[in-house]
């Protein structure tokens, strides 16, 4: 008689699993690029007028395709920020069980930023990896126009964040940083971590169980984790790889109050094991006080996203400066 179990789940069961999965790949998660703009055109009249999605994304061996034929559009009107929405329908038969043949939203916008350097904000939202990849042969494929046409110094790169940027004591003290939150996000707690020993370093004694145990990857939920040992004690961070956080802030805009869960890090790293992993946002949860129920979720959503990548943008260049002054701070 055969030894081997069937585990089936009912329908209901499978319907949450699939609707659990498409939950996560729905909700929207943002990378965002800087550009160095050398031109006075504006950005709407950069684009290439012969610019056709479809052929920018062709390929012999489709796993999906882009619905219709979207193109950049104004934002607001502005001449100097636009955006291409798209849709695309997957046809991954690889992951037969459910997600044959769905659709997901992305999308690329680019913002023209008035500072005393010509800076270019490039924002990709993603919902899935074939949103993803779209948004990345749309981005590379302008670049390479702009380059061309000397819109932007062809031997600059596209500046974006990437987990080799840091040494795990910069890229823990850069997580570190986001928990001091700033006018509109007010820390409440961290309550996830994606952290893991470096597996390249002699461990010290107070965490060499991690190697004892052979532990590559630890996924930590709880209320108050930027108190763990491994964070708080500073001696540490050489040895501890943090590739994500999870943080609950309050937060406070001009029209709206609520408190919002945002995810933040370099996703699939201790799998991956990659150094050009791409800082990823991904607001998980927003709770808008009852008093406030009348303003637009989506409007909320899109400029907690705004306002997000301010404080990110901030803590990073703040690491970069004290990175840049320990190199030539000699140690005493």
């Amino acid at each position: 008689m055969s030894n081997i179990t069937h585990f089936l789940i009912e329908p209901i069961e499978f319907e949450y699993l699939k609707e659990s999965l498409q939950a996560k790949e729905d909700r929207e998660k943002t990378i965002n690029r800087t550009l160095d703009w050398e031109s006075t055109k504006t950005l709407i009249s950069a684009i290439p007028d012969n610019f056709n999605i479809q052929e920018v994304i062709k390929t012999n061996f489709p796993k999906y395709k882009v619905i219709g034929t979207p193109n950049f559009k104004m934002v607001d009107k502005n001449p100097d920020k636009i955006t291409l929405d798209f849709k695309c329908e997957t046809n991954n038969y690889s992951k037969p069980w459910f997600r044959g043949q769905n659709e997901f939203k992305g999308q690329v916008t680019f913002e023209k930023v008035v500072t005393k350097d010509n800076k270019v904000q490039l924002q990709i939202v993603h919902t899935s990896p074939e949103t993803t990849e779209i948004a990345e042969k749309v981005s590379k494929s302008l670049e390479r126009h702009f380059k061309a046409n000397n819109y932007m110094n062809p031997n600059k790169e596209v500046q974006r964040i990437l987990f080799k940027d840091f040494t795990n004591k910069e890229r823990i003290n850069f997580f570190l940083n986001m928990t001091d939150g700033n006018e509109v996000f007010d820390f409440t707690k961290a309550t996830f971590l994606d952290i893991g020993p470096d597996l390249n370093e002699n461990l010290p004694q107070e965490i060499n169980w991690l190697e004892l145990a052979k532990v590559r990857e630890l996924n930590i939920n709880g209320e108050v984790l930027h108190n763990l040992p491994f964070l708080r004690d500073k001696g540490l961070h050489k040895y501890m790889v943090l590739s994500e956080m999870e943080i609950i802030y309050d937060f406070s805009l001009p029209t709206v109050e609520g408190n919002c869960i945002i995810k933040f890090g370099f996703p699939n790293y201790f799998k991956k094991k990659i150094g050009n992993i791409e800082l990823v946002v991904d607001i998980v949860r927003v709770n808008i006080k009852d008093e406030y129920g009348y303003v637009p979720f989506g409007a909320v959503k899109k400029q907690l996203f705004k306002e997000f990548e301010k404080l990110k943008t901030e803590k990073f260049e703040w690491s970069k400066m004290q990175n840049l002054h320990k190199q030539h701070t000699p140690e005493l």
